[in-house]
């Protein structure tokens, strides 16, 4: 899939879900690594080819590596794939879409409002940022749920300090 809106990016993977507004795919890395799941806003999408799928699915077969699965009902809002996402990785993942650029937000999901995600972000070097963000709903062009590098700062990262205080 590719998206115009963000210089073409492209996100290679199997659609794993399909709603009114998004899609959910298992992202492939590094030619036939299964990796996290995103999900991705319909309308940033541009076009859609189907590449090298019969390689693919006999490659991953053998490895062994299975498909995720993912559903949700076709009417799911943003706020309610945000709780989803969050209640099936400790981290957060929320790409903000803003001026044909998009941010990618690793943290903790501390709050979802009914506007806005209040969420404490992970820096790079795994350590927290002292600071809460609150972001609306309509900014989210995408939603990353694991991954190699989401799940190392999961695993290796320092411990949220919201963790702490709601012990």
């Amino acid at each position: 899939m590719e998206r115009d809106v963000y210089d073409g990016e492209r996100t290679e993977g199997y659609a794993l879900a399909l709603t009114d507004e998004w899609v959910a795919m298992h992202v492939l890395a590094d030619g036939v690594h299964l990796d996290g799941v995103v999900l991705m806003r319909l309308r940033d999408i541009s076009s859609v080819r189907d590449a090298h799928s019969d390689y693919l699915d006999r490659a991953l077969a053998s490895l062994g590596a299975p498909r995720a699965v993912f559903d949700c009902p076709s009417d799911v809002t943003t706020r309610e794939l945000v709780l989803i996402a969050a209640a099936l990785h400790p981290l957060s993942a929320l790409a903000l879409g803003d001026e044909g650029e998009e941010q990618l937000m690793i943290g903790r999901l501390l709050k979802a409002g009914k506007r806005r995600a209040h969420h404490r972000f992970v820096h790079p070097d795994g350590t927290w940022d002292d600071e809460i963000d609150r972001w609306k709903y309509d900014q989210v062009a995408s939603i990353h749920i694991g991954g190699r590098y989401i799940d190392a700062l999961a695993v290796f990262g320092d411990p949220c300090p919201d963790d702490a205080t709601s012990t």
